[in-house]
């Protein structure tokens, strides 16, 4: 899948080639598409040349061609579909274009992305995009989308069986579903293919959607549960004054199925931040093979160059008191990135006397080595009295271990409670809104709470939703205490 920056990429290198006859340099992408840097231009093209659109020569810098493709054609990417349990349908109402070669003749075809490992023995797996075949009926063992009671989807095999219909997952450790004579099921097409090659798979274009309802009111202090992305276009434009989160990445673990999708939230967390409001994101990046997948920066670029943020500024998140992950041939790793994202010119509320700490010479007198203007002057050497306090760094150092209650740690992935706490005294104002759209264990919300701030918290996860909301009521108040 490509996005809509690297679309505009090959769009102008083909265009270009078709015209002069040969290829733009980086210099000339970077012009026309109007980014940051010649290296952003590098990064979109070296991904178009993975994913197979683009061919390069290294060391040569008009030596890019657009690789013949297939015919492509358009179908609609309908949203997601459960390959687990049964969850409502999401209508996306994409298109994508897939080779003409995967669509048999005068069939009405449509794609699901699947979410969940019910069907691992088929196949099937978390993230892998569906082709399905409009009809209403089935044979026994064919994969199908069924629809039951009118509003859950899932992906599972069909089987009709004496006064029941079976849908079996393809994953022996999953029981399978059944429907009895009480209860709708309809069919909603067969599964004819299976994509799992990004390369095959183009996203062209969005169709006109209907425009989501926005909430008459805020739902200020609760936990929804539900798709960030879908429940985030529910809230008003620029409404919230701050973002803590940090998404799952990279498939480093599961979360009950959890699959997402970094750049829509980047672009609804742009539209719902106020003018000078901050999103902080709490990520690391996968190591494979000796090699880190560098999702961190590519959604640092991403935000940057097709949301419209501004980094505002990248704080390494130091972890000590554990022992942190380490491995025979790489160094331990003890630290995860936090990058901090404005929209707009200026932060709106910026307060970083709390997260002052002591000066290593406070209260002393020193003569410091004079001062070098801009224009060369220096200024001369005179006694400075050191104050006994200092603005923060970026590099923030957090106690790991024994942090946070064994009900925290039912969720597979948190944080310190001090870092939501840290960030909001920082950026949001009081009573403002802070709004986490991947809120786990309700780390995020707890330092609202403490620090008197309203929150919004969104988890696709009826788990850890009633996870973070037990934690609410447990510890909400004793939460006052900590810091």
């Amino acid at each position: 899948m490509i996005t809509k920056r690297q679309k505009q990429t090959l769009d102008f290198i083909t265009s270009f080639q078709k015209k002069k006859g040969f290829s733009p340099s980086l210099e000339e992408i970077k012009k026309h598409l109007k980014i940051s840097s010649v290296s952003t231009a590098h990064f979109h093209v070296s991904r178009l040349r993975d994913l197979g659109y683009l061919a390069k020569e290294k060391n040569k810098p008009r030596a890019i061609d657009v690789v013949g493709r297939e015919t492509m054609i358009k179908i609609p990417l309908l949203g997601t579909i459960a390959a687990g349990q049964p969850i409502e349908a999401i209508r996306d109402k994409e298109m994508i274009a897939i080779p003409k070669s995967k669509i048999p003749p005068s069939s009405e075809v449509y794609a699901l992305r699947v979410i969940g490992n019910s069907m691992i023995d088929e196949n099937i797996n978390d993230g892998d995009v569906v082709l399905v075949r409009q009809q209403k009926t089935a044979e026994n063992g064919q994969k199908i989308v069924a629809l039951i009671d009118n509003c859950e989807a899932t992906l599972k095999k069909y089987y009709k069986e004496k006064g029941c219909i079976r849908l079996q997952p393809a994953n022996k450790t999953i029981e399978p579903i059944i429907i009895k004579r009480d209860r709708d099921i309809a069919i909603q097409g067969v599964v004819i293919d299976i994509i799992k090659n990004e390369k095959d798979l183009q996203i062209e274009e969005l169709l006109p959607q209907k425009e989501t309802k926005k909430y008459d009111t805020m739902p200020i202090n609760k936990i929804i549960c539900g798709d960030a992305v879908a429940e985030i276009k529910k809230i008003p434009d620029n409404s919230i004054d701050l973002i803590i989160t940090s998404p799952p990445y990279d498939g480093i673990r599961k979360y009950n199925g959890f699959t997402f999708n970094l750049h829509a939230t980047g672009k609804e967390i742009y539209r719902v931040l106020k003018e000078g409001g901050l999103a902080v994101m709490v990520i690391q990046d996968q190591t494979k093979n000796f090699g880190k997948s560098l999702t961190s920066f590519k959604t640092i670029v991403d935000w940057v160059d097709n949301v419209g943020f501004k980094l505002f500024e990248t704080v390494i998140y130091k972890k000590y008191g554990a022992e942190g992950a380490w491995w025979n041939k790489r160094f331990r790793v003890d630290h995860e990135y936090m990058p901090i994202f404005l929209k707009g010119e200026r932060p709106q509320y910026f307060n970083k006397d709390p997260l002052k700490i002591p000066s290593k010479h406070g209260g002393k007198t020193l003569t410091g080595g004079g001062t070098r203007l801009t224009n060369g002057v220096r200024i001369a050497t005179r006694p400075i009295t050191i104050n006994p306090m200092k603005c923060r760094g970026t590099i923030w150092e957090y106690m790991t271990a024994g942090d946070g209650t064994r009900l925290k740690h039912q969720h597979p992935a948190t944080f310190p409670d001090k870092i939501p706490f840290d960030f909001i005294q920082c950026f949001c104002p009081k009573d403002g809104i802070v709004l986490d759209p991947f809120i786990g264990s309700g780390t995020t919300a707890l330092a609202a709470i403490q620090l008197d701030r309203n929150y919004i918290g969104i988890d696709t996860s009826t788990e850890y939703c009633e996870l973070a909301k037990k934690r609410i009521e447990e510890e909400g108040a004793f939460n006052k205490t900590l810091f």
